[in-house]
């Protein structure tokens, strides 16, 4: 019996290795994922400082405000503890990349789209399928990525991974 339960101790810690592991061919660890957009909560007027590091106390690097009424969008390409990676230089365009760091919780994506979103309880080989939302409007504040899927969070439906958003304040309902 006492082998039986370390064995699976075991087991379950080489998984929790597996899960926060850094990727040797990218050199990202825990976060990263395809890039993907998501655009920014702010409030007109107000701007979001854009960090060197994953903390406040990192060098400024420059600042998101609000451009005319739709929120400003970013490409996401990682996230490390509330933090979200995001490119300097928008999407991949052949051309040498720059990030930055911006508080997560301060971008969101919604539903608003034609199709499913399945909802994970975590990304990854422990990550289970718990449920879909089709045909509402719900929005979530981002918490994270890992690979394809986007961590996010609201009142309605707690802190899921979802595998399709829509990155546009407006909606992306054809």
């Amino acid at each position: 019996m006492i082998r039986a339960v370390i064995s699976t101790v075991a087991v379950l810690a080489g998984f929790a290795v597996v899960e926060g592991s850094v990727d040797a061919s990218t050199g990202h660890g825990v976060g990263s994922c395809k890039p993907t957009e998501a655009y920014a909560v702010l409030q007109p007027g107000e701007t979001l400082l854009i960090r060197a590091q994953p903390t406040p106390e990192a060098p400024m690097l420059g600042t998101l405000a609000p451009t005319g009424k739709s929120a400003p969008v970013v490409t996401v390409v990682g996230s490390q503890g509330g933090w979200a990676q995001i490119s300097l230089n928008g999407k991949d365009d052949g051309k040498p990349q720059h990030y930055g760091w911006l508080p997560a919780d301060r971008l969101a994506v919604d539903t608003q789209l034609d199709g499913k979103v399945t909802l994970y309880s975590r990304p990854g080989l422990l990550g289970v399928e718990i449920g879909h939302i089709q045909g509402e409007n719900q929005k979530f504040r981002v918490l994270g990525c890992r690979d394809e899927l986007l961590q996010v969070i609201n009142a309605r439906v707690g802190n899921v991974w979802i595998d399709r958003w829509c990155s546009r304040e407006s909606g992306c309902r054809g």
